[in-house]
């Protein structure tokens, strides 16, 4: 155990030497603030331009809330993807990883915890934001605390296990195939009722949606932390069930997306993708 917890340790030493070293830290610190805080003003505008209601209504908040805990995905599930081209094409690295003792899973767990910081970053950023400048504030005795956390725990889990899905599939696909990473992550914000209703989806999109963690993930930090839910369909659950779905939906996909990825790795291996490099 204590020596699968130092490979992931350095894993993590090695992400946070990559993805800070590229510029001034001043620079790199202005990048990490200034993209969560352009995407919820972005949202702010989107917002009072298609409804033209005020901006602190519950509506608004509840889909504030939820875009500021999509910066999980886009930081986590994409940027993971970025280290698999990054290693195998730019530092041609790959092949040395899966031939040390660490192994790619241990790797890509190490990777992802700078993400992971970088996505909490945004998250609290993006909250900071709602709460001083745009109303987006919620009562703290009306709070779950205990519901929220296993939300919040289940919705990491489930995002890092997007993360892994996608990676494995970069294992297979070429660096040629980049716009993958962003059609995903948009993908899942059209998808999981980050900015409308799944409702309003069409009805085979909106049975998809509930398949998928992240959709039960907003659903529960809106009614866990707001009080306040989107989905008609999911608002007439109790708290249990909601957990309970939310739960069951999250083990399922774990599942899937843990064979996938070895799938995906044995097909990288038989097509000999682990060291190819596309010059592009």
């Amino acid at each position: 155990m204590s020596a699968a917890l130092a490979r992931v340790r350095v894993a993590a030493w090695l992400g946070w030497q990559v993805d800070s070293n590229w510029a001034d830290p001043a620079l790199f610190v202005i990048y990490v603030v200034a993209r969560p805080l352009a995407v919820s003003l972005i949202l702010v505008a989107m917002y009072w331009a298609v409804s033209g209601q005020a901006l602190h209504s519950a509506a608004f908040a509840g889909f504030f809330v939820a875009n500021a805990f999509h910066s999980y995905v886009n930081t986590v599930v994409v940027d993971l993807g970025w280290v698999v081209f990054s290693e195998r094409e730019e530092y041609e690295t790959l092949k040395y990883v899966y031939a040390s003792p660490m192994g790619m899973p241990t790797f890509l767990l190490g990777r992802s915890a700078i993400k992971f910081g970088r996505g909490t970053i945004s998250v609290l950023l993006s909250l900071a934001l709602g709460w001083w400048a745009l109303g987006v504030r919620w009562d703290w005795s009306a709070v779950q605390p205990l519901p929220l956390a296993l939300a919040l725990a289940l919705g990491l889990f489930a995002t890092l296990c997007g993360a892994m899905l996608l990676a494995g599939a970069c294992l297979v696909l070429t660096r040629a195939a980049i716009v993958v990473l962003d059609g995903v992550t948009l993908a899942l914000y059209l998808l999981c009722g980050v900015i409308f209703p799944v409702d309003l989806l069409p009805p085979p999109l909106r049975a998809l949606s509930l398949l998928l963690p992240w959709t039960w993930w907003y659903e529960a930090i809106r009614r866990f932390l707001l009080g306040t839910t989107a989905s008609t369909t999911l608002a007439g659950l109790s708290d249990a069930q909601l957990l309970g779905g939310f739960a069951l939906v999250t083990a399922g996909f774990a599942v899937v997306a843990g064979w996938l990825f070895r799938w995906f790795e044995n097909r990288a291996r038989a097509l000999g993708r682990l060291d190819q490099t596309t010059m592009f």
